[in-house]
């Protein structure tokens, strides 16, 4: 996994910002997302993989 993770790169934006990540961290956090995504079914050969993580709405009240 490790030589698929060097094809990739990896940004992190939190409210699109660009946060800067050390090496030790993005390297961490690819290879873990490149080894879930890869031992899913019908994922064909990624070019782009993206992740989006938003802070779900309040019960019974509408997202913001």
């Amino acid at each position: 996994m490790k030589d698929i993770a060097k094809n990739f790169k990896m940004r992190l934006f939190i409210n699109n910002k660009l946060i800067p990540l050390k090496p030790f961290l993005s390297n961490f956090v690819k290879q873990i997302i490149l080894s879930m995504v890869f031992n899913l079914k019908d994922t064909g050969k990624p070019e782009k993989i993206e992740l989006i993580l938003e802070k779900a709405p309040e019960e019974g009240g509408e997202k913001k």
